[in-house]
């Protein structure tokens, strides 16, 4: 409100000085007896004051001279005319005059310096605010609506838009006070600016020598509004709009320089944007790339290596100058299938752990019993495994809602990693119980156990532990990886735990299924 007032008191400050010097003569008439003739003045050096203050230096001038010929009409006898009855008046006229003036633009100018202070600090104030929270805005659309409001209100738009450039095109985001109705014109307006990455529209373009505009566009210089180009160092990224006041007062060149520090703003977080995703894109890449790497590292050589050995037997069997016994041949067949085997389970592997990331293996839950669970999963090794694995399952546990393959699978990674470490001969514990948190289920071995710094890292892809004492690692290294995917689908947790003396525990924990309708348990 004070600014609004203030511009149509400069816009009108002649009239000002007119009616303030009316008004004063008239206010002064009735006390003319009562004062000296030089002690008018003064009171008219307050009026010019007072105009200096409120419309500057032009309007103050024309009030120093307006006083000068009313102090002479009304205030020097003789009265009602501009003839001077003693010469020294025509001293103190010119004195009047003189120092009226100086003292108006004097006055005018410092008003006009502090204005000047006024809006910069107001323009400093508006960039800080708009600034820090620029900051903390994450997003476009976010940005958008933080930036636009701002702009509104702080130079009274009628509305402001912001045009991003996305995918070849602009895609525009607006603000705009309630009763004002879009520009048909702006869009067009603002792809010129974009191709061009020039500014319209603004108040002092032809003081800074800026280009003229295109004719279509030429009545945008009106001071309606102003289109700004979002420039970055990548080149333009986008264009703010600012539409004329809804008053009509045309924006001056501070108004200009403000808005272009408010795009100059918007472009640098849109450039960060930009930056930001280019970074992130190329993280991505390198994570891609060091796990293609791992990936064929492990790969090639668990693929490699059963292969290998599949091409040697066979190539024995076909030697023809090897006499080969039953005995040796069913020897010999049995390697076979072993590493055909190995291979087939590491393929499975990479299948089965590409399909839980890709939500392409969703668990079917139904009940069973977990005592059927973990004996598939035992089935699953080979014989002359089988008897070492010790089965501690109460007999009163709950049915408990899972997806059949996807645990027998569960079961069968946690007994062979447990095998890999628990050494020869060693036994190896699976069991459950029933707790307030839900069903806990483990795997325990007599290994060497794992370091509390790999307690977590062994349940990632490639990962293989380093424990002294076990045998050499084996296998791809995802079948951990498979476990906790599957155990997460479940809504469940997976942990390791370490077993005194020596060994190591992986403890799965399922929340307790709530009661009501459920799955249909199998096998009842």
């Amino acid at each position: 409100m004070i600014r609004k007032t203030a511009e149509r008191l400069t816009r009108h400050g002649y009239v000002l000085a007119t009616a303030a010097i009316a008004v004063s003569t008239l206010l002064f008439l009735p006390g003319r007896g009562d004062f000296a003739t030089g002690q008018w003045a003064l009171f008219y050096i307050l009026v010019i004051l007072l105009v200096a203050s409120v419309a500057g230096p032009g309007p103050s001038v024309l009030a120093a001279v307006l006083a000068f010929f009313t102090w002479n009409f009304f205030f020097l006898p003789p009265y009602h005319t501009l003839a001077v009855r003693d010469p020294k008046d025509w001293v103190s006229l010119g004195a009047f005059l003189i120092v009226g003036v100086i003292v108006g633009i004097l006055a005018g100018r410092m008003r006009e310096r502090e204005a000047r202070a006024v809006a910069r600090e107001q323009e400093t104030a508006a960039l800080n605010r708009l600034s820090a929270e620029l900051v903390s805005q994450t997003s476009t659309e976010a940005l958008a609506e933080t930036a636009l409001a701002e702009i509104v209100a702080l130079l009274e738009a009628s509305s402001a838009d912001l045009f991003v450039a996305h995918r070849g095109g602009l895609h525009s985001y607006r603000a705009a006070r309630p009763d004002e109705a879009p520009d048909s014109g702006v869009v067009e307006r603002a792809e010129w600016v974009f191709r061009h990455e020039q500014p319209l529209g603004l108040p002092d373009a032809e003081a800074d020598g800026e280009p003229a505009p295109a004719p279509a566009f030429r009545a945008v210089g009106d001071g309606r509004g102003m289109y700004l180009p979002l420039r970055s160092p990548s080149g333009a990224s986008g264009v703010l709009t600012i539409a004329g006041r809804a008053d009509g007062v045309k924006y001056s060149p501070a108004d200009a320089r403000l808005a272009a520090s408010l795009a100059n703003l918007v472009g640098v977080f849109l450039e960060r944007q930009n930056l930001q995703a280019a970074a992130t894109r190329a993280q991505a890449a390198r994570e891609a790339d060091q796990l293609k790497s791992s990936l064929l590292s492990s790969v090639s050589h668990e693929l490699k290596t059963p292969l290998a050995a599949l091409t040697a037997t066979v190539s024995n069997l076909l030697e023809s100058d090897v006499d080969w016994d039953e005995q040796s041949v069913r020897d010999e067949l049995r390697a076979i299938v072993g590493d055909v085997t190995r291979l087939n389970n590491s393929i499975g592997a990479l299948l089965d752990l590409s399909r839980l990331e890709a939500h392409a293996w969703e668990p079917r839950l139904e009940l069973y019993d977990l005592e059927d669970i973990v004996a598939a999963g035992v089935d699953t090794l080979p014989a002359h495994e089988r008897a070492r694995v010790l089965i501690e399952l109460p007999e009163d546990l709950p049915a408990v809602a899972l997806d059949f393959a996807q645990w027998a699978r569960v079961l069968q990674n946690l007994l062979e990693n447990a095998f890999l470490y628990a050494g020869a001969g060693s036994p190896v514990t699976a069991g459950a119980e029933a707790t307030e948190r839900g069903l806990r289920i483990w795997v325990s071995d007599e290994g060497p156990g794992i370091p509390a710094d790999e307690q977590e890292a062994v349940f990632d892809k490639f990962y293989r532990g380093r424990s002294s004492g076990a045998k050499a690692p084996s296998g791809t290294g995802l079948g951990l990886a498979i476990t906790r995917e599957i155990v997460r689908a479940h809504g469940g947790t997976i942990h390791v735990e370490d077993v005194r003396p020596h060994g190591a525990r992986f403890v799965i924990v399922l929340p307790t299924q709530d009661a009501g309708p459920g799955p249909t348990k199998v096998g009842a």
